[in-house]
Order: structure tokens, then sequence, then C-alpha cells
């Protein structure tokens, strides 16, 4: 098992333990905060820290508000990254918004993987039924009637795939307007390249809280979407 499947095999425990005590109805985005910090501790002692402004976003951040951040960042002490590793989470929560902002948290992490950071991690927490739920939306799913068509992000922990931004079927052009509405004027990459891991734990069932992971394995070497090529929407949330 490598370093990344043993922290989410130990968020994935400590989200079965709380459970076990009668305080599921506590968990959030936010709950994941404390163990999850304390398992990066644990592997890359006196390195964690945690939201983190992000070095491309933060700076063109106008107005009022907090600056954009990243959830984790493991400072590198080579000198070839800023970071060793960058970490963003969600929850699976009832939002209607999820799935556009787990996109939209992958295009955060590629645009730090890029310079300033060596590896990138996404994970998914929540109680099983409801990310399976996420996996199951029509958004997410295979688009019917195109044969070489896979769903949204990948689910086979055999094979990489990629979340790719162009050339995009017409029914998911709304969600990737939302989605890419924030970096409008960014060198956003055409596709996100991503290697799955999950679930932990293995045997999660549909009442159990667990964990599905993606690790960002390279930056894309076809940088930037074309303007034309970036679907628009009216009116965006």
């Amino acid at each position: 098992m490598n370093k990344n499947s043993k922290i989410a095999e130990g968020l994935a425990a400590w989200l079965t333990f709380e459970q076990r005590c009668g305080r599921a109805n506590l968990f959030s985005e936010s709950s994941l905060a404390h163990p999850l910090g304390q398992l990066l501790q644990y592997r890359y002692p006196g390195r964690v820290h945690s939201e983190v402004q992000h070095p491309v976003l933060a700076p063109s951040h106008l107005g009022s508000g907090q600056k954009p951040r990243v959830d984790f960042a493991v400072k590198d002490l080579t000198g070839e990254y800023e970071f060793d590793l960058v970490v963003e989470t969600k929850w699976a929560s009832r939002s209607p918004n999820l799935l556009r902002d787990i996109l939209r948290d992958l295009v955060r992490l590629d645009l730090m993987q890029r310079k300033h950071a060596r590896d990138a991690l996404f994970i998914l927490a929540g109680e099983m039924k409801a990310i399976r739920k996420v996996f199951q939306a029509g958004a997410f799913q295979a688009l019917p009637n195109h044969p070489n068509s896979r769903t949204l992000l990948p689910l086979n922990i055999e094979k990489p795939g990629s979340l790719r931004f162009v050339s995009v079927a017409r029914s998911r052009e709304s969600l990737f307007a939302r989605v890419l509405a924030p970096f409008a004027g960014m060198e956003i990459s055409k596709s996100v390249y991503l290697r799955f891991s999950g679930p932990f734990p293995r045997s999660a069932n549909s009442t159990s809280y667990g964990i599905y992971l993606w690790r960002l394995t390279y930056p894309s070497r076809e940088r930037n979407i074309p303007e034309e090529e970036i679907p628009v929407e009216d009116t965006l949330p």
C-alpha cells in the first residue's frame, strides 16, 4: 500500500470510529481537517500547513473576502517545488452544486501542480450511499449513444483517466461552463489526468462512511483552452 492509500485508509478508519461513537451527525467537510492533518503530519513531519493561499488564484483575487486557499499543503525540501503535496477535500453533501465544486477543486489542484507542487490529491469523503449517488448522476455517467464516452471522472483503479474540458458533449457544456467560470482569463489545462483509488475501507457498504481518492498524475502538456472552446452560459450560479 502506498503513502496516499495509507492516508486514505487512516481517514476512513477515523470516520468509522466516529460513526461507532454516534457522532456521524457532526460530520462535514470541516470535520475532516483534524484527522487528515494528523495523518499528513505523521507522513510529513513538520512540513504540513492548512488553509494555504493558492499561489495562482490568490494574487489575482480582488475585492473583499478571503483569498482562495488549498486545504493542505506539504512544504517541499528539495527546492524544486514550493510544495511536495497539495490536498483538497470534499464532503458528499446534498448541495446541488457538489459535482461542480468537485471539478473546480480538481482545476485548482491542476493549476498548482504545473509549477508549484510535485503531487496533488483530491479526497471525496462521506456516507457511501451519498457518494454513489454522485457517481450515478446523469452528468457523471458515461453518455449514452457515445461509444467512447466514459464517466466524468475515472472510476477504474487499474487504468488512469482524465477530466477533459474541450470537445465535450453538449449535455456537459452547461456543467463545464459553471465549473470554469471562476477561472476566466487563466491558462486552464484541456485535460486533468487522474488515477483513481477506492473505496476505503474496501468492505464499505451503503451505510458506511468512507473515502475515494484521485491523484493528479502529471500536468497536461495541452496547457490552454482556447477561449472559443470554453462553453458559456448566460447565467452562471
